[in-house]
This record gives structure tokens, C-alpha cells and sequence, in this order.
């Protein structure tokens, strides 16, 4: 394949910098975000039907966690590390206390559209080597200054992913080209039938289709990109509650906490304080 060799500019017109090149590759940007990592003892783990719109990762210390998807069960092993991606229904019991690692996390849209199921991973050495590094930093706290551990686990395991998990969850062209738009102007008042028009469909023909291949109606989708970005401000920033509502199309702050407690189980003040 013969190699593009047109000039371009990589700065916008009228700019005091003058950056002049040719584009030999160009790939995708990604996301890597740590909603949280923790260890937990856990005596009872009753989960009935639990679907959130971020991935999972598992790692037992010792038996006794079971998964439940679509009435077949999967007991969590030592040895193992285990990925659920987003939207996957799942619910879990124990047959015994047990303890687990684990991280909440979310990779982009498009990879965030993974098949659901639940994956197990054998622990590589490495892993066992980044897990040292969590114990020392939840040995002192106040001392981290950047969770490159957690940051580290969750690419080697996503790494380890079979990748017809990839290839199972090919979206319809529309609906990707509707949460694209949706995913790009959350701090507009969208409305079903601007996300619809961009689609090409009519309003019943896109919540026909999201509810076909994301089991969800498009509006809801929206409202788990807006609350994914304003949690990432909550923990990453300083802006008020009031600008972060506003920002990602919250309506107002009222909205915005009564949202956050029915979806992620916390107002936004308590899940600033307990991200910080």
C-alpha cells in the first residue's frame, strides 16, 4: 500500500506555531478510567440482577464468591482473575465469607460494548507482582499519588480477553452512530428525536433497536454517559456540583444527586468524599 505523502498541517490556521508533517499512522484514542479499586471481606455478597454500565474485575484471595448469568453459575477460584463487562445482568451469592480485590472501570464506548458474560483469566506472575504494589499502597494511603497499579491490572487483564468478545457485540451501524452524537454533546438538552434524526430513524425504530442489541432505551444510555462524566469531574476536579450538573446535562443539582443515588448508589458529595 503506497504511503500517503500529502502534507498537513497539525495546528490549527493562524496559530503563532508552525507544525508541518506527514501522518504515517493514526490510531484510536482510548480510555482508561478507574472508578475505584478495593479489597473487601465479605461475609454475605447478595446481588440480584445487578446491571451497571462500567466493567468489573474480580480477584478472589480465597473461594466461596459465586456469579450467576442467565442461570448458569460461576464459582470464583484462587488462581484466577475474572472481567465482566458493562450491561452484563448478573447476580452472586457465597457458599462460604470469602475476600476479594477488585476494580470498577470503564475503557471508551466502543469497548464498553463488549459481549456480556463473565471472563476468568489465569493471575500471571506479573499480576501477582502489581497486587504487592496494592497492598503497599493501601498500606499507606495518604503516601499514593497515582494508582498505576490498578491502572496496570486492568490492561493486562483486558489484554488476556478473548477477542471474539470483541467481534460478538458488532453494533448496528445507527446505534453506534447514535451514541456516538449522544456521547459527544451530553451537555445538550438531547432530545429522542434529535438523537434519532442523527440516526436516520424515526424515535420508534431507534428505542426498537437499542432495546434489540443494549436491552436499554436510548435516553438511558445518555443518562450513563452524562453520570460517567460527571463522576470522573467529582473525582478528578474541583468544579461544584452545580457546574458539573450543568456540564454534563444534569438539568440542576437535585437531578443530578437524585440520579446518582438511584444509579450509582451515592449523592455526589458523598461519592466525591469517598473517591478522595
Amino acid at each position: 500500500m503506497e504511503t500517503n505523502r500529502s502534507i498537513l498541517s497539525l495546528v490549527p490556521s493562524g496559530s503563532a506555531h508552525s507544525v508541518l508533517g506527514q501522518r504515517t499512522v493514526a490510531l484510536p484514542g482510548v480510555t482508561v478510567d478507574i472508578l475505584t479499586t478495593r479489597k473487601i471481606e465479605l461475609q454475605q455478597w447478595e446481588l440480584r440482577r445487578l446491571n451497571d454500565p462500567y466493567w468489573r474485575l474480580y480477584w478472589p484471595t480465597n473461594d466461596g464468591g459465586v456469579v450467576e448469568i442467565d442461570g448458569v453459575t460461576t464459582a470464583l477460584k484462587t488462581g484466577q482473575v475474572y472481567l465482566i463487562p458493562p450491561h452484563t445482568t448478573f447476580s452472586t451469592t457465597t457458599t462460604r465469607p470469602f475476600t476479594k480485590w477488585y476494580a470498577h472501570f470503564n475503557l471508551g464506548p466502543a469497548a464498553d460494548r463488549a459481549a456480556p458474560g463473565i471472563y476468568a483469566l489465569p493471575v500471571t506472575a506479573h499480576m501477582r507482582t502489581l497486587l504487592k504494589g496494592l497492598v503497599k499502597m493501601a498500606a499507606k494511603p495518604s503516601e499514593v499519588r497515582f494508582p498505576w497499579f490498578s491502572i496496570q491490572l486492568v490492561v493486562e487483564a483486558v489484554q488476556g480477553l478473548p477477542e471474539g468478545i470483541w467481534e460478538k457485540q458488532r453494533l448496528d451501524a445507527r446505534v453506534q452512530r447514535a451514541m456516538e452524537f449522544m456521547h459527544q454533546h451530553l451537555g445538550l438538552k438531547l432530545t429522542a428525536e434529535q438523537v434519532s434524526r442523527h440516526a436516520g430513524l424515526s424515535v420508534r425504530n431507534l428505542n426498537h433497536l437499542f432495546q434489540q442489541e443494549l436491552r436499554q432505551p436510548p435516553m438511558r444510555v445518555l443518562l450513563d454517559y452524562r453520570l460517567d462524566e460527571a463522576c470522573r469531574l467529582l473525582r478528578h476536579t474541583e468544579d461544584s456540583i452545580e457546574d458539573i450538573a450543568e456540564s454534563c446535562g444534569l438539568v440542576n443539582r437535585h437531578y443530578f444527586s437524585r440520579m446518582m443515588r438511584q444509579y450509582r448508589n451515592a449523592s455526589p458529595a458523598a461519592y466525591r468524599s469517598e473517591q478522595a
